[in-house]
C-alpha cells in the first residue's frame, strides 16, 4: 500500500471513528450505564452523611437508660453517666413501664446467671431500627458492668480488673514493620474485583455496540451505501477505534469518580482512609483494557459480518463473554496460589488475559513483571492477528445476506491477499 493510500485510509478511518464515537456516547443506554456508577457513589455518600448526622450513635457509645431486673446474686449497682444510666427495678415495675410505653425493653438477669451467664432482653415487640445500634452499645456496657462486678466480688483489685476488661489489641505488620489494616486486606480483594467488573462491563458494552452497529447496517443494507464511499478496512478500523474511544471515556469517568469519591467517603467511613489506587496498576489496567478491547472488538466486528442477523450474532458472541468470566469462576485459585498452572494459563490465554491479569495485579504483593511482560506480549500478538484476520473476514463477508459462510470460506478469506 502506498503512502498516499495509507494517508487516505487513515482519514477515512478517523471520519468513521468520529461518527461512531458521537453516535455511541449519545445513546441513552451508554449515558445511563456511564452515569450509573457516579450516581451510585453519590447515593452512598448521601446515605452515609444522613446516618452520620441523624439520631444514630455512630461512635457506638451507650446512651439512654438501661433498665435491669436482677434476680441473681450478682451485686450490680445502679449508675449514671453523661450519656447512659443503669436503673434497677422490680419485675412488676419493668412490666408496667413496658406496657405503658415508657421503655422499649428491659434486661432480666436470672437466678442461674452465675452458672450459665445468660440473660434475657424483653421487648414490647416490633423492630425499631433507630435504636438498634444504641441497643448493641448498651448491651456491651451492661456486659462490662456485670463482669467488673464479678471480678470485684472475686477479690481482684480494681486496676487489674479494668486491665482485664479492657482486652487486648493485635497489630498486624509486614516484615518491614509497615502496619497492615483491615482496609488494606479488604482492598486487596475488593479493588481488583471492582476493576475487573468495570473493564468487563465497558469492553462488552462497547463491543456490543460494535456488534450491533455492524449487524444493523448489514440487515438494513446501509453498509452497501457506506462501502461505496469507504473501503471495508478503514470502515472496520474506524468502528473499532470510535467505540474504543467511547469505552475509554466511560472508564475515565468511572476512575475519576472513584478517585474523587474515596477521599470524600473516607471522611464519613474511616476504614476507607488507607485505600488508594496505585498509578502503576491503573496504567497497566488501562493498557490491558485497550489491548483487550482491540482483540474483542476485532472478533465482534468479524462476528457481525459473518452472522446472518443480530440474533445469531448475539448467540455467537456469548462464548466470548463466558471466556472472559472464567477467571471469576476460579477466583479462589488466584487467592491461594498465584504460581498455579491454572493462573498462568489464564494469564497467557488472550481471551482471559485482561481479567486474569487484573486479578493478579490486585491480589499479588508486588507486580509480577515477568508475567506482565509475557501476558502483554501474548495479548498484543493476538490483538494484531485478530485485527488482521477480522479485517479480511469483514471485507469478504459483510455484504453476504442471509448466508452463513462455512469455515472453509472464512479460511479462504483470511488467506486471500488484498
Amino acid at each position: 500500500m502506498s503512502e498516499q493510500n495509507r494517508s487516505g485510509y487513515g482519514r477515512l478511518a478517523a471520519l468513521v471513528a468520529r461518527r461512531e464515537y458521537l453516535r455511541t456516547v449519545r445513546r441513552r443506554g451508554y449515558i445511563f450505564g456511564t452515569l450509573l456508577l457516579p450516581i451510585g457513589i453519590a447515593v452512598l455518600m448521601g446515605i452515609s452523611i444522613f446516618f452520620s448526622t441523624s439520631g444514630f450513635d455512630t461512635e457506638g457509645e451507650a446512651s439512654g437508660t438501661i433498665v435491669v431486673v436482677n434476680r441473681s446474686d450478682v451485686a450490680i449497682e445502679p449508675f449514671e453517666t453523661g450519656l447512659a444510666s443503669l436503673r434497677l427495678v422490680t419485675e412488676a415495675e419493668a412490666a408496667a413501664q413496658l406496657e405503658a410505653g415508657g421503655i422499649d425493653g428491659y434486661y432480666l438477669i436470672p437466678e442461674t446467671f452465675s452458672e450459665d451467664a445468660t440473660l434475657t432482653r424483653i421487648e414490647a415487640g416490633g423492630f425499631d431500627i433507630s435504636s438498634l445500634e444504641a441497643g448493641e452499645a448498651n448491651e456491651g456496657l451492661l456486659r462490662y458492668v456485670i463482669r467488673a462486678t464479678q471480678l470485684e466480688a472475686a477479690g481482684l483489685p480494681p486496676e487489674e480488673a479494668a486491665r482485664i476488661l479492657q482486652g487486648m489489641t493485635i497489630n498486624v505488620v509486614t516484615v518491614e514493620g509497615e502496619e497492615v489494616s483491615g482496609a488494606d486486606i479488604a482492598a486487596g480483594i475488593a479493588l481488583p474485583m471492582v476493576f475487573v467488573a468495570i473493564f468487563m462491563i465497558s469492553i462488552f458494552m462497547t463491543s456490543g455496540y460494535l456488534l450491533q452497529s455492524v449487524t444493523e447496517e448489514k440487515e438494513n443494507r446501509v453498509v452497501e451505501i457506506v462501502l461505496s464511499s469507504i473501503p471495508a478496512t478503514p470502515l472496520m478500523a474506524g468502528k473499532i477505534l470510535g467505540l474504543g474511544g467511547a469505552g475509554l471515556t466511560q472508564v475515565a469517568i468511572w476512575v475519576i469518580s472513584a478517585l474523587v469519591a474515596v477521599p470524600l467517603l473516607s471522611s464519613q467511613i474511616p476504614d476507607l482512609g488507607p485505600i488508594s489506587i496505585d498509578p502503576t496498576m491503573l496504567g497497566l489496567s488501562l493498557l490491558y483494557f485497550v489491548l483487550g478491547y482491540l482483540a474483542y472488538g476485532a472478533i465482534f466486528a468479524a462476528i457481525g459480518a459473518i452472522a446472518p442477523g443480530n440474533r445469531e450474532a448475539q448467540q455467537y458472541s456469548g462464548f466470548l463473554g463466558f471466556a472472559a468470566a472464567v477467571p471469576f469462576i476460579v477466583f479462589s485459585v488466584f487467592l491461594t496460589d498465584l504460581t498455579s498452572p491454572v493462573v498462568y494459563a489464564l494469564c497467557l490465554f488472550p481471551l482471559t488475559t485482561p481479567t486474569a491479569m487484573l486479578i493478579v495485579l490486585g491480589v499479588s504483593d508486588g507486580i509480577p513483571w515477568t508475567l506482565v511482560g509475557a501476558s502483554l506480549t501474548s495479548l498484543t500478538l493476538f490483538a494484531a492477528l485478530a485485527t488482521w484476520a477480522s479485517a479480511r473476514i469483514f471485507r469478504a463477508t459483510v455484504l453476504l445476506y442471509g448466508v452463513r459462510p462455512s469455515l472453509q470460506q472464512l479460511i479462504g478469506a483470511i488467506r486471500t491477499p488484498r
